[in-house]
């Protein structure tokens, strides 16, 4: 009976170390409460939520703005420019969380693999990186980028 537990046992604890080495759990709703891209704080009236899933990711942000009801054209072109949104797939490696870009506000990033090094903390993921700034097919600047979401679902 003994050597029965120990044998059920034993695959099991042998497992624990493995699943502690991966602390990066990203599964859930998230809702962005800091970021710097290279040293400087996102602006206080930027919003954004991402969600992932087992597989995929998406989020979905914009800046507060003075327009609450859009009148013209220019008023959508304003709240276009504010907002943006993109998703796609990506892969856990241990904390290495790449995404992949599947859709996105500026079809630039269409296609591009993203790793990230990512971890949970309680209700935080936290995911750190760079960041291609495209222009002209280009990349002219590489930014730093240190997020920090608080899980709301």
């Amino acid at each position: 009976m003994r050597a029965a537990v120990i044998a059920v046992l034993l695959p099991l604890l042998a497992s624990v170390p493995l699943q502690a080495q991966n602390s990066c759990r990203p599964v859930g709703v998230w809702e962005l409460v800091s970021g710097k891209a290279d040293t400087a704080s996102y602006p206080a009236a930027m919003h954004q939520v991402k969600i992932i899933t087992r597989t995929h990711w998406v989020f979905i942000a914009r800046y507060d703005s003075i327009i609450r009801e859009m009148k013209t054209a220019a008023d959508s072109l304003q709240v276009f420019r504010t907002s943006g949104a993109g998703g796609g797939t990506y892969t856990l490696q241990g904390t290495t969380y790449t995404e992949k870009i599947d859709f996105f506000s500026d079809p630039a990033y269409i296609g591009m693999s993203l790793p990230y090094t990512c971890r949970t903390e309680g209700d935080r993921f936290i995911q750190t990186g760079t960041f291609p700034e495209q222009q002209g097919g280009k990349t002219v600047h590489t930014w730093r980028l240190e997020e920090v979401y608080r899980r709301i679902e």
